[in-house]
């Protein structure tokens, strides 16, 4: 690609294709909207790049507490398995939700669903939230319950929920998968097992803290969780994106483990 794209067009382009537009025909409308070609293929390079990037900077600042990254979760969770189809193959995506705030808390990518992989969501929930829930709520796959009692101790309730038919579903969580799989379909863009999980990582943080919910106020779990909108209600990929650049800008590899001394109240705002 021999253009320079800004900032504003990245989220463009990320806004999208992770409110579902396939690949061909984001590159169609970017074309339309900004007189650039720009190909799928480039367009899911650069989605990558930057999913990657916004991932580990919010993963740094919700771990230091940065940028105001103090949510408050519920102490009931919810958890469930789905599969994604990629190619002749699936993906397991497990999923810890805050039934309070929608908050997707904790996940993992894996295939099959196995208690090691399950934990992995769960310790990655309790990395987020800072604490063990008081109940769990599960569709009763047995390895949930060794799961939790490994990473959540005895002090955790196990409750199995399920919908009064013969499919068995957790029934609350079940929307939330039924909205990823609607995405997922129309996005066409699960292709190998190494883009495939930055590509769900990507759509697990555009459902956090960019995409609003009727059944919120409009609001995106995120400032359900800090209990404060963004700045001025805007819901986009853009100031992500604005974190991440000050992440790495500020933030070496060396000096993780210490405090940013810069920051910018717009983005401090935003949360």
């Amino acid at each position: 690609m021999g253009y320079r794209l800004t900032l504003e067009q990245y989220a463009y382009l990320l806004d999208l294709f992770y409110a579902g537009i396939c690949l061909r025909k984001l590159s169609r409308l970017f074309r339309a909207h900004y007189g650039i070609p720009i190909s799928p293929a480039t367009i899911l390079r650069r989605i990558l790049y930057w999913v990657k990037e916004v991932d580990e900077a919010l993963t740094y600042y919700i771990e230091k507490g940065e940028y105001s990254f103090e949510f408050q979760f519920g102490d009931i969770w919810e958890t469930d398995e789905m599969f994604l189809r990629l190619g002749k193959n699936e993906l397991a995506l497990m999923v810890v939700r805050d039934l309070k705030t929608g908050f997707d808390v904790g996940i993992n990518i894996d295939y099959p669903v196995t208690i090691e992989a399950v934990k992995v969501a769960f310790r990655n929930a309790v990395d987020t939230a800072k604490k063990s829930p008081v109940e769990v709520r599960c569709d009763g796959l047995p390895v949930y319950d060794q799961a939790a009692k490994d990473v959540f101790g005895t002090k955790t309730k196990l409750s199995v929920y399920k919908r009064e038919d013969d499919r068995g579903q957790n029934q609350a969580i079940e929307g939330h998968n039924g909205v990823f799989r609607v995405r997922f379909n129309a996005m066409k863009s699960l292709h190998s097992k190494e883009k495939s999980p930055l590509i769900i990582k990507g759509l697990v943080i555009d459902y956090n803290f960019v995409n609003p919910s009727p059944s919120l106020s409009d609001m995106t779990p995120a400032e359900v969780a800090l209990n404060k909108k963004s700045i001025d209600g805007k819901h986009s990929w853009f100031l992500l994106l604005k974190l991440a650049i000050d992440y790495k800008k500020n933030i070496s590899p060396k000096k993780r483990n210490r405090r940013s001394k810069s920051k910018d109240s717009t983005l401090d705002s935003f949360v």
